[in-house]
C-alpha cells in the first residue's frame, strides 16, 4: 500500500504536447509529488488521427498524411520520452509515458479512467474563454469530462 504523500497526492496523469504550458505542467506535477518515493507519473500525448478523404484525381494526397500523421506520432514517442528521463532524473521513480493515436480530451479522460490518477495536469494554451468556447479548448473540455480533479497551469 503507498505511503500517503502529505498533499494527499500519490499519482499524477499529466498531458503533453510540444508548448512551453506543457512543459510548465510537468515540473508543476514533480514540485506535486517532491519527497514522495511512492508517488506514481503517467506522461501523456496524444496526436489528433487524421482522418483522410482521396480523391481518384489525387491518391498521392494519402501517403503525404500518412508521412505526416508518423511524424506526428515519433515526434510525441521523443517528447515522452524525454519528459520520462526528465522525471526520473528530478526523483520520480514510477513514471510512465504513453502516446495515443486518438482526439486528447478522449485520450485523457480515458487514461484517467484506466489509471485512477489523484489529479490530473495540463497547461493551458492561453486562449481567451470565447476563443476557446469557439476553437474549443482541451483543458475546458477535460476539466467538464474528467472523473478526477483537473489542475490547469498557465
Amino acid at each position: 500500500m503507498p505511503v500517503q504523500h502529505p498533499a494527499g497526492i500519490n499519482s499524477i496523469l499529466v498531458a503533453m504536447d510540444s508548448s512551453k504550458r506543457s512543459v510548465k505542467a510537468l515540473e508543476f506535477s514533480f514540485k506535486l509529488l517532491q519527497g514522495n518515493k511512492g508517488a506514481h507519473l503517467y506522461i501523456l500525448n496524444a496526436v489528433n488521427p487524421i482522418l483522410l478523404r482521396v480523391s481518384g484525381d489525387a491518391p498521392q494526397a494519402g501517403i503525404m498524411v500518412v508521412e505526416k500523421q508518423e511524424e506526428e506520432l515519433e515526434e510525441a514517442t521523443k517528447l515522452v520520452k524525454k519528459a520520462v528521463a526528465h522525471a526520473k532524473a528530478n526523483g520520480i521513480l514510477n513514471v510512465e509515458g504513453i502516446v495515443r493515436e486518438q482526439d486528447p480530451v478522449k485520450a485523457i479522460v480515458q487514461a484517467a479512467d484506466k489509471f485512477k490518477p489523484d489529479l490530473i495536469v495540463l497547461g493551458n494554451r492561453g486562449r481567451s474563454y470565447r476563443r476557446g468556447i469557439f476553437f474549443g479548448s482541451i483543458s475546458q473540455r477535460v476539466a467538464a469530462d474528467s472523473p478526477v480533479s483537473v489542475l490547469i497551469v498557465k
